[in-house]
């Protein structure tokens, strides 16, 4: 394939000049973007290997451990080959967008369509990349996307680029991630772990991406500033297709029978108010249900997963244009009436058992899937084991709401910002919450348990009233943030103070490596480094409240430092003069910092042995040759530090403040979840992160009852390396619930 890029169009008002300044322009900001995210692309091959490893050896299942593990070998042994094959396969699908050019591969049979069949592997790839497309996309800045839309498609005088066919959306780079990875994974769920690893590198860097195009071709002069203009209505989505072409390309779908006109269609009946055409498309969307019913009921996972599909799609289930009616009305009456059992999950087969025949009889095959597919939503949400139970079983008791909502509003599995979606949502983020008091008797269980009361007798048909629901969840939330502010207060301030005195003990540290000499003991080597640098940093940072001054500590390592080194016989005298002062503020030192009383009382029985050693060495006339010290003892029996001798330097090895193998600590942010084993038993709780000191030396994690623990960085990292700390995964959610669902090889919740 060519590297090269077609010129722009130019229109004729535009000049030489100018049309040339364009091709520049484009050419500049193709390299940028695709150097950049094949860089994006390098770097998180390189980290990769390592978090993949991680999550194998944290994997109960032997399955998911087994694709991990394969996924692993892919990214080591094939790491180059896929940074190539991204570069080449982005490249191509950028300039096939820039230029509205068809693919290759694509031919124009297969394109577009409400109702088009796919095989279950292709099922199964094309709901994986769009879960990530939309992941992605939903944590890119809206400015900057507009921006990038506005200005490629200036460039090549066009109109603006939709949101999702954009040359660079997230649509374009997981294509070709997937592109890439496809001839060296042929099992599709090693594909799928593959472009799972990728997605939280590439969304966190495509921002940066189109900042800097955008700000390079702002610098250009393309539309330094833009306009926000109103688009038609579904303007970035697929229209439904033409009445004469949907009808001709539906007979010739293998598998879907078509329905007569008076059929009913989703609560309405066709021809009733709609185009003939759209009208049988619907009846067509209908008998398709039907048939994935059938099958779904002999437990055909293959059926589940299409029939998501068809429900998640946003062309037919989002779109203003879609000729979607709600249920109908007695149905929607029925579910009103139904009593559901308290804090139990209720089976479709039982719901309709129990609502009168008319409106059993009412129910369309959509109305009847909806069902289906929304209590399926809530068996996976209740096989969380990390949803505590007081909040679950409110959750349960809104099954039958929901159902109603999604039988009202269409959208539900298609629109994330579905009314009753978000408050699902928010009811499982709180449920989740590890530092939160969620006993069932607790101010926040039994807030939202009025909130659900709320609901069960009031909702009718206005999905506002769910909006309000989330709002009083967020007031509940807010009320317990005032008792959670004033512990992590104390916290923060405590650990502040460790951070500083981490900062004041790497100076400490230096300045006594400074003072040693080549023949100083290893054990003093050590006491300094460990023990006595805290002191010192201990000391500093608590000013005039300190039990000892930062100078006296500061010469009492000195005296330490000049009493094991050689002596010659005139200084056996000055020694043991000096050595009951070093003895008593060394002993009055150690109570600032802990130290175990079998270590002390090594050091101090070490340094009784060398001082005895030196003295008979002394007096015996045994003085070895000496190197020139920095370290001199004055007449006023006070040590001079003389940086500037020829002294040869000490060399210690620092163990170091932080060595993380298998974390990236920089990666943390307040309100990540990280779950930590603190027995060291195998029993992992999750911990909210509550703060983090700037420095990024100190950690805070809390939870309720246990309260917080304040971490240093150096433990824990070490937590991380031996296995008993992990990030927590993400509490069920509607969208991981429909994913999950979705997944061709899942055969159910707590599978």
């Amino acid at each position: 394939m060519s590297n090269s890029t077609t010129s722009p169009q130019s229109s004729p008002s535009v000049s030489p000049d100018e049309a040339r300044h364009r091709r520049e322009l484009l050419q500049e900001s193709r390299e940028l973007v695709i150097s950049r995210l094949s860089k994006v692309i390098g770097e998180a091959l390189t980290k990769m290997g390592d978090e993949l490893s991680t999550l194998a050896l944290d994997a109960d299942d032997p399955k998911e451990q087994g694709l991990l593990l394969d996924a692993v070998d892919i990214v080591r042994q094939h790491r180059g080959e896929i940074e190539l094959r991204f570069r080449r396969s982005f490249t191509n699908v950028f300039e096939r967008r820039l230029f509205n050019r068809k693919a290759e591969d694509v031919s124009a049979s297969a394109a577009g369509g409400m109702l088009e069949l796919l095989d279950d592997a292709e099922l199964q790839a094309k709901l994986e990349v769009d879960r990530l497309v939309q992941r992605s996309r939903g944590r890119l800045d809206p400015d900057e996307v507009l921006g990038i839309r506005a200005r490629l498609a200036a460039l090549v005088d066009r109109e603006w680029f939709d949101e999702e066919r954009h040359p660079a959306s997230p649509d374009a780079v997981f294509e070709a991630l997937k592109d890439s990875i496809a001839p060296l994974a042929s099992e599709a769920g090693v594909r799928s772990t593959l472009l799972n690893a990728f997605e939280p590198h590439v969304s966190v860097e495509l921002n940066q991406v189109y900042q800097s195009v955008n700000d390079r071709l702002r610098a250009g002069k393309v539309l330094p500033e833009i306009r926000p203009r109103i688009e038609g209505v579904g303007a970035s989505r697929r229209k439904l297709a033409d009445p004469v072409s949907e009808t001709a390309r539906q007979d010739s779908v293998p598998g879907v029978r078509r329905r007569d006109s008076g059929d009913q269609i989703g609560g309405a009946t066709a021809g009733q108010g709609l185009p003939a055409g759209a009208a049988q498309a619907v009846a067509q969307l209908d008998a398709r249900i039907e048939e994935l019913l059938a099958e779904m009921s002999q437990g055909s996972v293959s059926a589940r997963a299409t029939a998501t599909q068809i429900l998640t799609n946003p062309d037919v289930f989002d779109a203003p244009q879609a000729p979607l009616a709600s249920a109908p009305p007695k149905l929607l009456e029925a579910l009103s009436r139904f009593a559901p059992p308290s804090g139990a999950l209720i089976a479709p087969e039982h719901l309709f058992e129990q609502i009168d025949s008319g409106a059993r009889e009412s129910a369309s095959p959509l109305d009847q899937l909806t069902v289906e597919m929304v209590s399926m939503v809530f068996d996976y949400i209740y096989t969380d084991k990390r949803l505590a139970d007081s909040i679950k079983q409110q959750l349960l008791r809104l099954q039958v709401v929901a159902i109603k909502a999604a039988l009202i509003d269409r959208s539900f599995f298609a629109r994330r910002r579905h009314p009753m979606r978000m408050l699902i949502d928010r009811i499982c983020e709180v449920a989740a919450e590890p530092d939160l008091e969620l006993d069932a008797h607790s101010p926040v269980a039994t807030g939202i348990e009025q909130i659900v009361d709320s609901l069960l007798s009031g909702f009718d048909n206005d999905l506002a009233t769910f909006d309000q629901a989330r709002e009083q969840v967020d007031d509940l939330l807010d009320q317990e943030q005032h008792r959670r502010t004033a512990k992590l207060a104390r916290i923060t301030k405590a650990a502040e103070r460790a951070e500083a005195v981490l900062q004041a003990w790497s100076v400490a540290r230096s300045r006594f490596v400074d003072r040693l000499e080549p023949d100083t003991p290893s054990f003093v080597k050590a006491f300094l480094d460990q023990w006595w640098s805290m002191v010192l940093a201990e000391c500093e940072v608590s000013g005039p409240q300190s039990k000892i001054a930062p100078q006296e500590v500061l010469e009492l390592g000195e005296i330490l430092i000049w009493s094991v080194a050689p002596k010659s016989p005139d200084e056996v005298s000055r020694l043991a003069g000096i050595v009951p002062r070093l003895i008593k503020g060394l002993t009055q030192g150690l109570t600032v910092v802990k130290v175990q009383e079998s270590d002390r009382k090594t050091f101090f029985d070490a340094l009784l042995q060398e001082h005895t050693r030196a003295i008979a060495a002394a007096k015996q006339g045994q003085v070895p040759a000496r190197n020139a010290s920095n370290l001199q003892l004055g007449s006023d029996g006070r040590i001079r530090f003389n940086p500037a001798t020829d002294a040869a330097p000490a060399v210690v090895s620092h163990e170091p403040l932080a060595q993380a193998i298998s974390i990236d600590l920089a990666e943390l942010g307040r309100g990540d979840y990280i779950e930590v084993d603190i027995k060291g038993e195998g029993e992992f709780l999750a911990f909210r992160l509550a703060w983090v000191s700037p420095a990024q030396q100190v950690f805070v994690l809390s939870r309720h009852p246990q309260g917080a623990m304040s971490l240093d960085r150096v433990k824990l990292v070490a937590l991380f390396d031996h296995g008993r700390a992990r990030i927590a995964r993400r509490a069920m959610s509607t969208d991981s619930a429909i994913a999950a669902i979705s997944t061709t090889d899942s055969q159910g919740p707590g599978a």
